[in-house]
């Protein structure tokens, strides 16, 4: 997964309003074949989707980057 350094730098740098997740944990910058969430720049938060949730989990979370990350990282270490 990508280290939390390095999703600090992206929440306080103006230069990306989104970017994308893929079910390792690696950050990207283009959606592929290997993205699982979405992150989106929404004023002082951010906005995740998860583009494979299944049924009734919940697929949306906003918050801070840090909270966010928690949410990724759960869903992908605990198969969510």
């Amino acid at each position: 997964m990508t280290s939390w350094v390095t999703f600090e730098t992206i929440d306080e740098s103006q230069n990306w309003d989104e970017f994308y997740i893929d079910r390792l944990g690696m950050h990207q910058y283009r959606s592929d074949d290997r993205t699982r969430f979405k992150l989106e720049r929404r004023g002082d938060e951010w906005r995740v989707e998860d583009l494979e949730a299944e049924g009734d989990q919940f697929y949306k979370y906003q918050s801070n980057m840090r909270d966010v990350i928690h949410w990724v990282a759960g869903r992908i270490l605990y198969g969510a």
